[in-house]
């Protein structure tokens, strides 16, 4: 269980802060990214997480931190929060493509505006892949238990808040007054809950 642990610790620490520094990154200058050639941004892109992962590879150790060891409760607290983070993944995967989940709309001519998804899941909630994301790197910190892992998570969500907040105004300036209208009858993340 402690190599398991490790190694999605190694992949929290590593991998992931890049994933979520890369979106801000994107959205803002999404008008700029389509002047280029998309095989020559996926390419930038690509040499970036190459050197992120080996620049943060030689602090692995640092960043990982304090292991507090294996807990049963909070395994099974983070397996839960991966089951939630399947299902939400199984009712999105229908409509984000691997093309949108990749940022094509926004970085390629052919692939502008795109269409704006607000069937199955996203007539519940506008941003379930970013929901996903969240829940699954909340269950591995739990399933890990180590400090640095915590720390990184903790950061990573107000990180994919202002991302969010980021892509709305880009969606806005793709799908116009559709979005704000469908912004404004869709919460962000939960399902809005009637009392009667």
């Amino acid at each position: 269980m402690d190599t398991v642990r490790y190694v999605l610790a190694y992949i929290t620490v590593v991998f992931i802060p890049f994933v979520y520094v890369l979106w801000p990154l994107v959205h803002p200058f999404a008008n700029y990214w389509r002047k280029i050639n998309p095989k020559q941004i996926y390419g930038i892109f690509f040499l970036l997480l190459v050197a992120t992962i080996f620049t943060l590879s030689h602090f692995v150790e640092f960043l990982i931190g304090t292991d507090y060891g294996f807990n049963l409760f909070l395994t099974i607290a983070g397996v839960s929060c991966w089951v939630v983070s399947t299902v939400i993944k199984s009712k999105r995967r229908k409509y984000l493509t691997v093309k949108i989940l990749l940022g094509f709309p926004e970085v390629s001519k052919d692939g502008y505006p795109g269409k704006l998804l607000t069937e199955g899941i996203y007539s519940k909630i506008r941003h379930p892949r970013y929901l996903e994301m969240m829940v699954a790197n909340i269950g591995s910190a739990l399933v890990v238990n180590m400090l640095g892992v915590y720390i990184i998570v903790a950061l990573l969500i107000p990180a994919l808040y202002i991302t969010i907040l980021l892509e709305e105004r880009e969606l806005i300036d793709r799908f116009g007054d559709d979005y704000v209208e469908y912004s404004k009858s869709v919460p962000r993340f939960f399902l809005k809950i009637k009392f009667k």
